[in-house]
C-alpha cells in the first residue's frame, strides 16, 4: 500500500471510532450566584438547540523588513459565542436571561444593578460537551470562564409555522479552556 492510497477503506480506516457526530453534545450552564438558580437553568442542557466549539485566533502584525512584509503572532482576538435555545411556553430560561440583562444595564434606569459591581458576580460558566456513540463517555469539554449574556435574541412569531420556537443567545467570556487535552488552562 503506497502513501498516496486514497480509496475508500483507506478513508474509513482513519475514523477509528467513526467519526464524532454534531448531533451527541450537551451544554450547561453556571449562573452567578445572585441570579438564583431553579429550573429554567437547570433545563438549559435541554433547551440548547445548537452549539459549537470555539474557534481559535491570534491577530497577525505585519512588520516591514527590506521591502518584505513579514507577519508576527500578535495578541489573542477577542470572542463571543453564540448558541440556540428552544422556547418553552412559560418563557421561564428567557426571562431569567433577560433578568440577567437587565441587572447588567437596565432598561429605564441605564445603570448597572449594585450586586452586579464585581466580575464575578455577573458572570458565568458555560460547558459544551461532546458525546461518544458508544457509551455515557464524553469526549471533549469545552468551558466558557467568565460568560455573560449580551444578546438575547427576537423570536419570530408566524402564522405559517408549527415549529417550536428558537432564539438565539450571544455570550460574552473571557476566556475559553478544553479539559480532555489542557488547552487554554
Amino acid at each position: 500500500m503506497s502513501d498516496l492510497d486514497f480509496g475508500v477503506t483507506s478513508f474509513l480506516n482513519s475514523f477509528e471510532k467513526g467519526g464524532a457526530l454534531a448531533s451527541l453534545f450537551s451544554c450547561t450552564l453556571t449562573t452567578p450566584g445572585n441570579l438564583g438558580s431553579g429550573p429554567d437553568i437547570e433545563n438549559y442542557k435541554f433547551k440548547c438547540k445548537t452549539a459549537s466549539f470555539p474557534a481559535s485566533e491570534i491577530t497577525a502584525n505585519e512588520v516591514a523588513y527590506m521591502g518584505r512584509t513579514i507577519n508576527i503572532p500578535g495578541n489573542r482576538e477577542s470572542q463571543q459565542w453564540t448558541n440556540e435555545v428552544y422556547n418553552d411556553e412559560d418563557h421561564m430560561l428567557r426571562t431569567y436571561l433577560l433578568e440577567w440583562l437587565d441587572m447588567l444595564n437596565g432598561h429605564e434606569s441605564n445603570k448597572r444593578s449594585e450586586e452586579f459591581s464585581l466580575v464575578s458576580q455577573y458572570t458565568g460558566e458555560l460547558n459544551v460537551m461532546q458525546h461518544a456513540k458508544t457509551a455515557e463517555d464524553t469526549t471533549n469539554t469545552v468551558t466558557f470562564h467568565e460568560a455573560w449574556p449580551s444578546s438575547v435574541g427576537e423570536i419570530t412569531l408566524d402564522w405559517e409555522t408549527n415549529e417550536i420556537q428558537t432564539y438565539e443567545i450571544t455570550w460574552e467570556f473571557s476566556r475559553w479552556s478544553q479539559s480532555q487535552w489542557g488547552v487554554g488552562t
